[in-house]
């Protein structure tokens, strides 16, 4: 389904950057530019219905209606009273959405990886980072591209070599975007198919649950060291529990004020350190992270310069 709503923002994409490439070249009609208007104030309720969509599972494109209606009233405006001059109100509103997107749309990501780092001990492949990153990117360049096309073609005359950086680097985004976005198929469904929780324990006494709870936590994690089986996910801890994912997440957050993702991968570091001081010369580090429950050499490397400040080398020179 996100998907589904990312094709709607590529095919405006397709229709306002045809009508660019008239601008500059041919000139556009009045009915020309009253699409591109609708267009280019559309892009962006379109692509942040897209994040809402990947990051909520009761998200419906009805919602989209009041981030689209403005573009629609000032396009419509336009075509319906050509002499009403709806320039500055175009901008404006063009403004409003850049900001909105920009802020509305990051938090939701954020939110998103952040429940995600409650519930997938390795969030690699599953996060926003780079959906993330792009949003930033294509904002900044399409703010450029706004600066390019408000100056006017006359300010190009002949030169229309100038706009190629502009329009490569647009051009280079979007393909970006589409293959990220297209070949990504983890969503917020996925995290809800996976919540097979457990049966709550029902104990008359809130805190002897939790010490149930946390002692069987840290059997598990601890002693039976779960913490280096590959995928791990909290719903595999809560069926050995027999509680739910909700108080086991509370419990890991009270208790260690962090993620379940952050302590596992903090307990896979100090085992790791283990290993590579007890590991023969000439162990290789896929080795040793393979061992200590990670999924990729890059996250060993990753996770072990967040937790101890260096790389797992730099570790190994100073204190074997």
């Amino acid at each position: 389904m996100p998907k589904r709503y990312f094709m709607g923002y590529i095919a405006t994409c397709v229709v306002l950057y045809f009508c660019h490439a008239l601008f500059f070249t041919v000139g556009l009609s009045y009915a020309m530019e009253c699409l591109w208007t609708l267009c280019s104030l559309s892009v962006y309720p379109l692509f942040y219905g897209y994040l809402c969509r990947l990051t909520s599972s009761s998200y419906k494109i009805t919602k989209l209606l009041p981030w689209l209606l403005p573009g629609i009233v000032v396009a419509l405006s336009k075509f319906l009273f050509p002499e009403a001059g709806m320039d500055r109100a175009r901008v404006a509103v063009f403004a409003c959405q850049i900001i909105g997107v920009c802020y509305f749309g990051i938090k939701k990501l954020k939110t998103f990886d952040r429940e995600l780092q409650s519930v997938y001990a390795d969030t690699e492949g599953r996060n926003t980072t780079a959906v993330h990153h792009l949003l930033i990117a294509i904002i900044t360049v399409s703010i450029l591209a706004g600066a390019a096309n408000s100056v006017g073609k006359q300010f190009f005359g002949e030169s229309l070599w100038l706009l190629a950086p502009i329009s490569l680097s647009f051009s280079a985004l979007l393909f970006a975007l589409s293959y990220i976005c297209f070949n990504r198929d983890f969503t917020i469904d996925n995290i809800s198919s996976n919540n097979e929780e457990g049966e709550e324990q029902d104990l008359a006494d809130p805190q002897e649950q939790t010490e149930q709870i946390g002692k069987r936590f840290e059997e598990l994690m601890i002693a039976q060291r779960f913490f280096i089986r590959k995928d791990l996910k909290i719903d595999d801890i809560v069926k050995e529990i027999g509680s739910n994912r909700t108080y086991v997440s509370n419990y890991i957050n009270r208790t260690y004020n962090c993620s379940f993702s952050e302590y596992t991968n903090k307990l896979r570091i100090e085992y790791a350190k283990t290993l590579l001081a007890s590991s023969a010369k000439g162990t290789k580090l896929s080795q040793i992270a393979e061992e200590a429950g990670f999924a990729s050499e890059q996250s060993f490397y990753r996770n072990f310069k967040k937790f101890v400040g260096m790389t797992p080398i730099e570790w190994a020179k100073v204190n074997l």
